[in-house]
């Protein structure tokens, strides 16, 4: 997918001091906007094999192998969106949720998981925002993976506060 900027200067002069505004629109410059995806998890084949596919979809992609990691790429680059796994050793999913709470909470999230219903439900007390973004089982369907990340960066993927 390939996403363009347009910037557009709008002008208004007046020709040879005729009375009348003239309204001129000029196309300044185009450039290619690409959004860059983190993906976090532990598992490196599925991390590698989820980057790939991402690249290939034209999207630009960092790795992180863990929740520190993913905090540390939080905060020195520019991310648009952020894959994480919720289970893994170290600093977990849930820690890089809570760091996005304080620090980044309009960055679109999508969670990766082979936990258990039940255990993502009692590691939620440990959340300061109780509410969790949308969340896929593993092994994950790239292909459905990808529609829900292109939702995500157009803003279109439907939220529980839109319901209320």
């Amino acid at each position: 997918m390939q996403h363009f900027i347009i910037i557009i200067l709008l002008q208004k002069f007046r020709p040879f001091q005729h009375p009348w505004d003239v309204d001129m629109l000029r196309i300044m410059c185009v450039l290619p906007a690409v959004y860059r995806v983190l993906v976090c998890d532990d598992a490196s084949v599925e991390r590698k094999g989820l980057a790939v596919y991402l690249r290939s979809a034209g999207y630009e992609v960092d790795e992180a192998a863990d929740g520190e990691g993913a905090v540390a790429a939080l905060k020195s680059q520019r991310i648009d969106l952020l894959l994480l796994d919720l289970q893994m050793p170290g600093e977990d999913g849930f820690h890089v949720l809570n760091y996005l709470h304080e620090h980044r909470q309009a960055l679109p999230v999508i969670l990766l998981t082979g936990l258990p219903p039940d255990q993502i439900q009692d590691r939620m007390s440990s959340l300061q925002h109780r509410e969790l973004p949308p969340l896929f089982m593993k092994p994950v369907n790239p292909e459905q993976l990808l529609q829900v990340v292109e939702l995500q960066l157009s803003g279109n993927l439907p939220t529980m506060a839109d319901e209320h």
